[in-house]
């Protein structure tokens, strides 16, 4: 809406241009300041990246040290010891192999390049006389000698600066000793830092908190476990593909193939390159029947899977996945295209809870979760407190579980100094206003928890009440 005072200056179609120009001036200098934000916190970009992939690790080994620790009574420091020193054996290994692997089949096809050029020559122009090509006069042995010629000056560049690549691999090396140090720190004291986050955050917002913890191990536990899927998928399939069809270089083709498979939304038509490529190139007789069962296959795999690996990803619309991938590569350059979905996710939970009170069906708790509807599906979800005025500390959280059933749970704050006399009356008082008030729902209350002076304080829980609205972006 326009001020008043361009009621009757401007017409409809004037006001509306005029609307659209604010806009579109709000956004742009927003845009303006959101840049600068950027560049003053550009300098602490490479700390930020250390500290989040630190925490990454450390996400992603916690799940292997908790299984130990509590399924097997393993001292924590032990079981985290373990679990590092099996991880960082296993993946040398894999990685001291494929380096290997990898190295010698560039050499071999280093080697072997120009008698392989020539081979693809004499192919092109047995293409080239066929009635499709010489119909619309295309020289594909002159665009394939550009092409040649384009590598040359590549490929100089790229051993030109073998020193720059090998001072990076040192300072490589000296990040990810950081990273794992504080990762390892990270997981065994990850208790001790989730208990000084609870005592810091009030009690009014722990149910916030709570979404959040959900939200953020949801979005990026199921991002990363579909790119992983997706990725292993890719190796096999070239695998399976490479052994069938006797095609060489099989390493160095599954490699690239399947790390191109790790970009969100643009890796699987990446994936698809190197192998294509080397089939032109070492088996022109399969090169037809290769493509095609490639194509084919994972087409197919992608739009099978990926939706349902990602559920654990909140479910987000494929317009706002793209928008994610685009505002991440901005931003934070290949980490923030890597990681930028989850961190949308979480941020588009948000958006949706603190607007319209509704977060996705996936982000509730297990016991709340409703059933009959999908992950993805928005919840609306009820948050009433009700505060007693003689002690307005101690307040009453009344909610209806996804069973339908009702319940409301007193809630004391920590930083409250009562005596327990003073604690007992009160939550007297709390208990008599919560079963005296009007009840927004058909079902009696449950009965309340028995509580007395010495207890722990509990604390508020988020419920669903069991009316899916429809999935968002």
């Amino acid at each position: 809406m326009l001020p008043p005072i361009f009621e009757g200056v401007l017409g409809s179609r004037e006001r509306r241009w005029l609307l659209a120009f604010l806009i579109l001036g709000s956004a742009y200098f927003a845009s303006l300041l959101l840049q600068q934000t950027l560049v003053v916190f550009g300098g602490f970009s490479s700390i930020l990246l250390v500290l989040f992939l630190a925490w990454l690790m450390a996400f992603v080994m916690a799940p292997f040290v908790n299984t130990l620790a509590e399924g097997l009574h393993v001292p924590r420091g032990l079981a985290t010891t373990i679990v590092y020193l099996v991880a960082l054996v296993a993946v040398g290994l894999l990685i001291f192999g494929l380096v290997t692997a990898i190295t010698e089949q560039v050499r071999e096809v280093s080697r072997t390049f120009p008698a392989t050029t020539s081979q693809v020559e004499a192919t092109l122009r047995s293409w080239q006389q066929s009635p499709l090509f010489s119909r619309f006069g295309i020289d594909l042995v002159s665009i394939f000698k550009t092409l040649q010629n384009s590598l040359g000056p590549l490929t100089a560049a790229v051993f030109g600066q073998a020193q720059a690549i090998a001072g990076a691999t040192i300072g490589a090396i000296g990040s990810f000793v950081l990273i794992l140090i504080l990762s390892l720190y990270m997981v065994m004291d990850s208790e001790r830092i989730l208990s000084r986050i609870n005592r810091i955050v009030p009690n009014r917002y722990k149910d916030e908190l709570e979404i959040f913890e959900r939200t953020v191990a949801r979005a990026f536990g199921g991002f990363l476990r579909a790119q992983l899927v997706l990725v292993a998928f890719q190796a096999i399939l070239v695998t399976l593909i490479w052994v069938i069809f006797g095609l060489p270089y099989l390493f160095l083709v599954a490699t690239l193939s399947a790390l191109a498979m790790f970009i969100p939304f643009f890796g699987p038509p990446l994936a698809l390159v190197p192998p294509i490529i080397a089939a032109w190139f070492y088996g022109s007789a399969w090169f037809l029947p290769i493509a095609i069962v490639l194509i084919a296959v994972q087409t197919v795999a992608v739009n099978w899977l990926q939706p349902r690996l990602m559920r654990g990803a909140l479910g987000m619309h494929p317009i706002l996945v793209l928008v994610a991938l685009l505002v991440g590569a901005q931003v934070a350059g290949v980490w923030g295209a890597l990681f930028g979905i989850p961190v949308v996710a979480v941020l588009n939970v948000f958006l949706n809870y603190f607007l319209w009170s509704e977060v996705p069906n996936v982000a509730l708790p297990d016991s709340e979760r409703l059933a009959h509807v999908d992950e993805a599906t928005l919840v609306r979800v009820e948050k009433q407190q009700i505060s007693d005025e003689t002690h307005p500390h101690i307040h009453v959280h009344r909610s209806l579980r996804a069973d339908g059933k009702e319940e409301y749970e007193i809630v004391v704050d920590e930083d409250e100094d009562l005596e327990a006399h003073d604690r007992a009356t009160a939550l007297d008082t709390a208990h008599d206003t919560a079963t005296s008030g009007p009840s927004a729902w058909s079902e009696p209350w449950s009965e309340p928890p028995a509580t007395h002076a010495d207890d722990e304080p509990q604390r508020g829980d988020e419920r669903a009440s069991g009316i899916p609205d429809e999935a968002g972006l």
